[in-house]
């Protein structure tokens, strides 16, 4: 009579394979991969996967002109939270809100952001959409009726 342990032993241990079971063939990596390893056609990393603030010249500011992914970078960093950026109406007119927040960012980290916007982007903040509020909406299915957001202007 065949037993279990003998079939295990006939076909012995077998090598699982790679952890990643499947990837599109156009990927060639994962994207911190892509954005980290110089092979991947990266020269240094992407701002994604920055966890300090880097300027281009001593004094704090950046020589480059303010794109969604800087800024949205530079928000996570300060904060620690995800953060939402969004180019509104005119050139230069930015709203930067913290979508999955349940409640009002921290008064530290939310005076922090709103530091680093005026004295490294040199905008003029909104002061009057300009809010650190939470508030829920009646449905309990809708989105909220107001969430953690800052408005500015470049200057």
């Amino acid at each position: 009579m065949i037993k279990l342990k003998d079939i295990l032993n006939e076909w012995g241990i077998v090598d699982p394979g790679p952890k990643r079971w499947f990837k599109p063939y156009s990927q060639k990596g994962t994207d911190y991969e892509r954005a980290t390893i110089k092979e991947y056609g990266s020269d240094e990393p992407s701002d994604k996967f920055r966890d300090t603030l880097d300027y281009d010249d001593e004094d704090g500011n950046y020589d480059d002109p303010l794109t969604k992914e800087r800024i949205e970078a530079d928000m996570k960093i300060i904060t620690r939270q995800n953060v939402r950026v969004k180019q509104k109406g005119n050139v230069g007119e930015w709203k930067v809100e913290w979508k999955y927040m349940r409640r009002e960012l921290p008064s530290d980290k939310w005076n922090k952001a709103l530091k680093h916007i005026t004295d490294v982007y040199g905008a003029n903040i909104d002061k009057e959409w300009t809010r650190n509020d939470y508030e829920e909406n009646y449905e309990p299915e809708e989105p909220a009726e107001w969430i953690p957001s800052i408005y500015f202007e470049e200057a």
